[in-house]
């Protein structure tokens, strides 16, 4: 019950601070959820009537309980199958994504364990409520992606555990039955990192494999290759053009490329590209060959002051993953975007907020480039847009409450939501009212950790009416500062632990809400021992 009661305060405090409605469907102490671009970890299930989410999970540090975790929402009872998700796997796994299968509605998802001394790929199939069956794969075989075709087959790309020098192909189908992996990225350079996805028509049996290459001149570049007749026969690899960028020499990052079909059966690339070895300016890019002009800029980000970077296998803008609105074709696109001035102080690295744009076209023109999370002092990451139902898209992220991948000693060890965010759309009336970053709105807290006291600074806008209040855990008032000569004539208060009634509170986690009529910040204080 405690568990339950923290999760619905959880998601109350961080729907005040964002658009639309907020969920915490999961945790994890593994903030380093993929090196590489987007995967398909979040996904709508039309068939299924359902929302899937999948993600790396770990509560331990060092993360010997490694594991991949689902949750499940199930539209024909309006709530989440577990309370904080559940493991796929039944031994140690990593890595990997999901999909549904579009003929019975199954969840579909990958990993790799390790069998008989070998890193292996391993699909899970869904039996029924939750229960997975399993098939294993070739062994030698690390970071596999799956995506679920119309007929039911499982494609799966995977990079070979021994060279790591190239990208291999195998299907599934029928269930329990690989096919002899072929290197599918021949004769076109490979790929030495999971810098690569896979991506099936719902449709047709069309199957669509991308993937980035570093080049020894800075300007990597980007490829794939396209299947008309479900993995049987392959057309050449075809290198992606570079976007007709201005002022810059675009290069593909390891974070690049997600792909789709639409409607029509077509299939869209969304990228991310910088300055050449460069991780500012960064610009997002939709690509579609089969639209009359097949490049356009969705988004360019370039900042005038640079107070921290951006840490491991990221640009300042990137992540991009893209989906489609089945009713009026809409396309949505959302990344990672990391804010140049609003940085982790321990870690010295900057956090990120999440980005979402719309087409109306098909992609010839992108409009409502929109932040949809407040900047505070956690960090979104990994942003996946799952897909559109009604009039809301869905999408999934992790809130880092540290910036930075413990991982590579980044900072310490935090649990961390796993958040499912929907969306009202058309955009539109969010871009009229878009979430800014108010000049001279501040909130941050010193020491935290604290066992004593702490020191609570902020700034205001001139002439702002404001309060400060102080939340447990089950969103119950604890502390309000509500003087507001007090809190406009000083900079910062004194908070010793005690309630309004001067009584000690118990040792925990707390939430202090800066808010004036037009903006809020909230953020999180741990009272220790």
């Amino acid at each position: 019950m405690k568990k339950i009661v923290l999760l619905i305060s959880l998601t109350i405090l961080l729907s005040q601070a964002q658009v639309g409605r907020t969920e915490t469907v999961g945790y994890t102490t593994y903030d380093r959820q993929y090196g590489g671009p987007t995967v398909s970890w979040c996904r709508v299930n039309p068939v299924g009537n359902n929302i899937l989410v999948y993600w790396i999970y770990s509560d331990l540090n060092p993360s010997i309980d490694r594991n991949m975790r689902c949750n499940i929402y199930d539209f024909s009872i309006n709530n989440w199958y577990w309370p904080e998700g559940m493991n796929v796997y039944p031994q140690y796994s990593g890595f990997g994504n999901i999909d549904y299968d579009p003929g019975s509605g199954k969840t579909i998802a990958v990993t790799h364990q390790t069998w008989n001394n070998a890193l292996t790929p391993v699909c899970a199939r869904e039996i029924s409520g939750g229960l997975f069956e399993y098939s294993i794969g070739p062994a030698n075989y690390v970071w596999p992606l799956i995506s679920v075709g119309y007929n039911q087959a499982i494609h799966c790309i995977m990079m070979h555990n021994i060279a790591r020098d190239s990208l291999w192909y195998s299907k599934v189908q029928p269930w329990n039955i690989w096919s002899t992996p072929i290197n599918i990225s021949s004769p076109a350079p490979s790929p030495r990192y999971p810098n690569y996805n896979i991506h099936t028509s719902k449709i047709s049996n069309k199957v669509l494999i991308l993937w980035q290459v570093w080049a020894d001149d800075g300007q990597n570049r980007a490829f794939y290759r396209l299947s008309n007749d479900g993995g049987i026969n392959w057309q050449a690899p075809t290198q992606i053009p570079f976007p007709p960028s201005q002022g810059l020499v675009p290069s593909y990052t390891t974070t690049s490329l997600f792909g789709m079909f639409d409607c029509q059966d077509n299939f869209h690339i969304v990228a991310s590209v910088s300055d050449t070895q460069q991780t500012i300016p960064a610009e997002i890019w939709h690509y579609c060959p089969s639209n009359t002009t097949p490049w356009s800029l969705i988004h360019h980000y370039n900042a005038q002051t640079l107070a921290a970077p951006v840490g491991y296998n990221a640009i300042f803008a990137t992540r991009p993953s893209i989906v489609q609105n089945p009713t009026n074709h809409y396309l949505y696109v959302v990344w990672e975007q990391f804010d140049s001035l609003n940085y982790e102080p321990t870690t010295f690295l900057a956090r990120a907020d999440i980005w979402i744009a719309e087409s109306p076209d098909n992609g010839l023109t992108w409009r409502n480039q929109t932040r949809i999370t407040l900047p505070d002092s956690t960090s979104k990451r990994f942003p996946c847009a799952g897909g559109v139902v009604a009039d809301t898209l869905i999408l999934s992220y992790l809130v880092d409450s540290v910036a930075g991948q413990e991982l590579y000693m980044q900072g310490r060890t935090t649990r961390n939501p796993i958040v499912v965010q929907r969306i009202p759309i058309p955009l539109t009336g969010i871009a009229e009212n878009p979430i800014l970053q108010v000049s001279g709105f501040t909130l941050s807290i010193s020491p935290n950790p604290f066992s004593s006291h702490t020191t609570i600074r902020f700034t205001l806008p001139a002439s702002n009416q404001a309060s400060l209040q102080i939340y447990d855990v089950t969103g119950r008032l604890i502390k309000s500062f509500t003087d507001n000569q007090q809190l406009t004539t000083n900079n910062y208060l004194t908070w010793n632990g005690k309630d309004n009634n001067n009584q000690s509170v118990p040792y925990g986690i707390y939430f202090i809400k800066l808010e004036t009529e037009n903006n809020r910040i909230v953020q999180k204080v741990i009272y220790t021992k």
